[in-house]
């Protein structure tokens, strides 16, 4: 554990607020939250003092909800204060319904217990707290996703928070708190969900010491779209500088699948274009997939075409599933635009992987697919006859 100086604690707790305030302003910029006030202040109108209560954080979403947020590192440090200031600010202002307690991500284990304890004790009404729940910062950026995106459709849903998921991985990557932590292991510095920056920045496997600046995006206009017109696999470009002037740098590529289901669409193309890529001098094996576009289900495909199938592919499974999940043997306009690593989410964890690590973890894991691929062939919605959908086993 730790040992802070006064000096230390307000550094640490700066820089948790700080954090926490650019978490916010992504919920707000993926248009989860329509107002942020920070240090928010009130008093009694009876009493001169109108600013004795406060809160770092009162935010409100789009159907007009107000909650208030506190921030600490460490329950000892003015929790009190902030029950008593969350009380009278509830209670003078109705329109505030929730008041919440978030905590960094990076703490100590030791430190983080002491949250989830108080959290137990909050929802088994141990204790009585006008604090009405006990976050981490990744817990607390789901709750607010999660509230703000209650009323969409599944197919909406899945849209909006797979694409605002790209967004916030490039703010982590960029965020330069993060890259100073993970270059110093300076325990006063909280950073923006660390812990997914760590497991990148291991994955990446580069030499830290080397490293001056990292900067992510997932910019569609930048990352452009392929020579077909379809979306390439790449849906993150991570740059990292290694000289002060920033002209030597290394590009990484990353895919990333958010998804609170075991399969996933992974890939959707015309017969035509699964052959041009696989082979396309096969005649017979761009007519099986042609059929099977026609066909649309194993069951009208038919059992003979599906043995021939499984036949043809077997020499071009490898290239396929490095197409499906890399983009490599694809029209592509830059190489940027080939994914190298596989970034997913599931229940509030991330995982990465190389492609080719992800690929073995693919195959030696046994996926049952169809035409001996570890994928499902489909169609999608209204799609049936016009191409290809193929589904993905989530690999963690």
């Amino acid at each position: 554990m730790n040992e802070f100086s006064n000096v230390d604690k307000q550094k640490h707790g700066s820089e948790a607020n700080l954090a926490v305030e650019k978490m916010l302003e992504i919920c707000k910029t993926n248009t989860y939250l329509r107002n942020i006030i920070k240090d928010f202040k009130c008093g009694y109108p009876t009493y001169k003092d109108d600013k004795q209560f406060k809160c770092h954080f009162l935010i409100t979403f789009h159907d007009g909800t107000n909650w208030i947020v506190y921030v600490t590192t460490s329950l000892r440090d003015r929790i009190k204060q902030q029950l008593w200031d969350s009380l009278h600010i509830k209670k003078f202002n109705p329109y505030v319904t929730k008041s919440y307690l978030v905590y960094p991500d990076s703490i100590s284990d030791e430190e983080k217990d002491k949250f989830i304890t108080f959290k137990y004790q909050i929802h088994n009404r141990i204790k009585y707290s006008v604090i009405d729940d006990v976050f981490s910062q990744q817990e607390f950026y789901e709750f607010i996703e999660n509230y703000a995106n209650k009323q969409l459709s599944v197919g909406k849903r899945k849209d909006k928070e797979g694409n605002n998921f790209e967004r916030r991985i490039s703010n982590i990557l960029s965020y330069a708190e993060n890259l100073n932590k993970y270059k110093t292991n300076d325990p006063r510095i909280t950073g923006l969900n660390y812990p997914f920056f760590k497991k990148i920045m291991d994955c990446l496997n580069i030499d830290i010491k080397q490293v001056v600046g990292i900067k992510a995006i997932c910019d569609s206009d930048i990352i452009g779209r392929l020579m077909t017109g379809g979306k390439p696999k790449t849906d993150i470009i991570v740059t990292v500088y290694f000289s002060d002037d920033y002209k030597q740098s290394q590009s990484f590529t990353i895919s990333c699948k958010k998804t609170r289901f075991t399969k996933v669409s992974v890939h959707q193309y015309t017969a035509d274009s699964f052959a041009n890529v696989l082979a396309p001098e096969n005649e017979k094996l761009r007519v099986l997939l042609r059929a099977f576009q026609t066909a649309g289900n194993l069951k009208t495909f038919g059992l003979q075409n599906q043995e021939e199938l499984t036949k043809e592919l077997r020499p071009y499974l490898e290239k396929l599933i490095r197409w499906v999940l890399g983009g490599y043997g694809g029209q592509i306009r830059d190489e940027l635009q080939l994914a190298n690593y596989i970034l997913v989410n599931d229940n509030s964890e991330i995982y990465i992987h190389t492609l080719d690590g992800y690929i073995n973890l693919l195959v030696s894991s046994n996926t049952k697919g169809n035409f001996g691929t570890p994928f499902q062939w489909t169609y999608a919605s209204k799609r049936k006859g016009k191409d290809i959908q193929l589904k993905c086993k989530i690999i963690k």
